[in-house]
């Protein structure tokens, strides 16, 4: 037991406006034991209810009061309250991602069989009609998991153009032809694995996104029916990685400019059965804010507005990818094609592309297991 002690000056007149009405309530029990109460200027969780008192602080206090001994109130002090630790969701992004060789790019054109295995294509039914059309891409960010444009799964823009998301097809490269190969530097025949073709669980969209401006936060994350057997596409599908959410790109890697891969309209008009890849370059927000009569938000980027240079219809919600690392040996994805000018590759008009940084904690908090 505490040995007994003087009250502070400062409250010894409110303890004693009080003690007739604490000493009454001491016989209602507090549930302390005597030897477990302690002095009231010991207890600060009850001593904060004088400093502006209530009928209802008074009554608690009343009720907390085991005895007064010597006009000193002893109380039945409350343990304090500790929060529960905070529990750090796991983060179900895999460590290793984006591994890919050396891809060199030098214009529009054919990209190596083996160059994007994250990239992901989307194929839709039009009308109800069994043929599938491939009108979108995406990237794999996890086993169960592809990301890709809110656009692409709207059920508002679907509906709008009788569209039905069919399948997500993995591991492809050549849409023309059931089996992807190619001629090695050797003259050999190489041929990928076969291609691997999802149903969805879950659509997830951005719930913000299209509500600022246009395409706003146009992101969106698909989850696949059943996990990707990585094991088998020897290599040929992998996990892109993500940047972090405080990235900021150094004016030296600006310079770089970043990878767009898909199988979009080409400058002839017509869509590539292969996928193509190019480099594009950087365009400061504030220039692009201007061509795009201030439309734009933080969350978007813009990249190319070089004549015959930029992303085509057919790669909306495919990969904006730059090469990170110390030794630029992982690919990571900054950006989800978007939207642009109405004809593609125009001088001057860049393409708009959603700021993958912007999103990795939504993406963490959406994803599970």
């Amino acid at each position: 037991m505490n040995k007994q002690r003087p009250s502070t000056s400062p409250v010894a007149l409110v303890f004693t406006a009080l003690l007739l009405f604490a000493h009454g309530a001491a016989s209602q029990g507090t549930g302390c034991h005597r030897d477990e109460c302690t002095l009231l200027t010991d207890c600060p969780k009850l001593l904060d209810l004088l400093k502006n008192p209530t009928l209802d602080s008074i009554g608690e206090l009343q009720a907390a009061t085991c005895f007064i001994n010597k006009r000193q109130p002893w109380v039945c002090c409350p343990a304090p309250v500790t929060e529960p630790p905070k529990v750090i969701k796991e983060s179900l992004l895999p460590p290793n991602c984006g591994l890919v060789g050396d891809v060199r790019v030098v214009g529009g054109e054919d990209a190596p069989i083996d160059a994007y295995p994250w990239k992901a294509v989307l194929g839709y039914r039009i009308g109800g009609l069994p043929e599938i059309h491939f009108e979108c891409g995406g990237s794999v960010i996890n086993e169960r998991y592809i990301m890709t444009a809110a656009h692409c799964v709207n059920a508002n823009i679907l509906n709008e153009r009788e569209l039905e998301l069919a399948v997500i097809r993995l591991g492809e490269w050549d849409l023309s032809t059931e089996m992807d190969c190619t001629n090695t530097s050797n003259g050999s025949r190489f041929c990928a694995p076969p291609v691997q073709d999802f149903d969805f669980e879950e659509v997830i969209e951005h719930p913000s996104y299209d509500n600022r401006t246009l395409f706003s936060d146009d992101i969106a994350l698909i989850r696949l029916s059943k996990p990707i057997n990585f094991l088998t596409s020897a290599g040929f599908i992998q996990p892109v990685c993500l940047p972090p959410a405080d990235l900021s790109l150094s004016a030296e890697a600006r310079s770089q400019g970043a990878i767009v891969a898909g199988w979009g309209v080409t400058e002839k008009g017509i869509q590539s059965d292969r996928l193509q890849h190019l480099i594009l370059p950087f365009v400061e927000n504030k220039e692009c804010n201007e061509r795009y009569r201030g439309n734009l938000v933080a969350e978007q980027i813009c990249m190319g507005g070089e004549a015959g240079k930029d992303s085509r219809r057919g790669d909306s919600g495919g990969p904006l990818i730059m090469k990170a690392g110390s030794e630029r040996e992982v690919s990571m994805q900054i950006g989800i094609v978007s939207y642009g000018p109405t004809s593609c590759g125009q001088k001057g008009f860049p393409g708009v592309y959603t700021s993958v940084s912007h999103y990795r904690s939504w993406v963490e908090e959406t994803l599970r297991p």
